[in-house]
């Protein structure tokens, strides 16, 4: 899903002792560009002349945060300069973006870029389709919110421990017999408004994050974690890859919850 809160734009900039801090990874982003032969999509050329003429990708998205900040880069790149000639499905798309969002965490869906470049709501399964989705406000009763944990991370190292960990039977078996089928209910319910059954489903993901991805939780908001496994109004997950930036909070009595986590910083849905 879009998260409309966030967003970015491309600018120009001549200053060029402060165009190297703004411009930050475009350059060697550029160059893996290159060699990994997206050249067939994205007009390169056209991305390093803009590089040279001090293009900027201006964003208020956190990085290291879990909310997409390199999916929309990737998505503004390909929007900017792919080849407009290519009429492109959505699955062709979803593998152009994994290949470029690979850059910055090594392994990548696609998923993130896609939904940043589509700006619409999909769904994964057997085939990518665009979902259409109500305006869910923020009221007494059930909304969602993102938990600021103030602490930046790297996604690479939590992405490459799950991948490690999956290598395990005993653990890819958790993931695909429990994981898996939460998730699909919670897709599932959140889409047909079911917010009573969707709040119990929130319970059991956030009671399997805690046993099996305690790495990607904070030591500092473990103790939140459990006490929302333990209330009867939000529920906690990981957002993006853990280890820091966001948690995605469900809550269903909002008053209650702003009280529970009273000096933690809040953005509601």
């Amino acid at each position: 899903m879009p998260l409309t809160d966030f967003f970015g734009t491309w600018q120009y900039h001549t200053n060029h002792t402060e165009l190297e801090t703004l411009q930050q990874e475009l350059p060697f982003f550029k160059q893996y560009l290159r060699k990994q032969g997206l050249i067939e999509w994205i007009d390169i050329d056209a991305f390093a002349t803009a590089l040279n003429k001090g293009i900027y990708f201006d964003a208020n998205i956190p990085t290291g945060y879990g909310v997409g900040s390199s999916g929309a880069l990737c998505a503004a790149i390909l929007d900017k300069f792919g080849k407009k000639n290519k009429d492109l499905s959505l699955l062709t798309l979803k593998k152009i973006f994994a290949q470029m969002e690979s850059f910055f965490h090594g392994s990548s869906s696609g998923t993130d870029p896609l939904v940043s470049y589509l700006n619409y709501p999909i769904l994964l399964g057997d085939k990518i389709q665009k979902v259409k989705l109500f305006k869910k406000e923020v009221t007494d009763n059930t909304a969602f919110f993102l938990l600021d944990t103030r602490i930046k991370r790297e996604a690479s190292p939590f992405i490459n421990g799950f991948l490690e960990r999956c290598k395990a039977d005993f653990y890819d078996r958790k993931c695909q017999t429990q994981l898996v089928p939460l998730v699909d209910d919670a897709i599932h319910t959140f889409l047909h408004g079911q917010w009573d059954l969707l709040f119990n489903t929130m319970h059991e993901l956030s009671l399997f994050q805690f046993r099996y991805f305690d790495f990607m939780i904070l030591e500092t908001f473990k103790n939140i974690w459990l006490e929302g496994l333990s209330s009867d109004h939000f529920k906690l997950k990981i957002c993006g890859a853990g280890g820091g930036g966001f948690l995605l909070g469900m809550s269903n009595d909002v008053e209650k919850t702003k009280k529970t986590l009273k000096g933690q910083s809040l953005i509601w849905l």
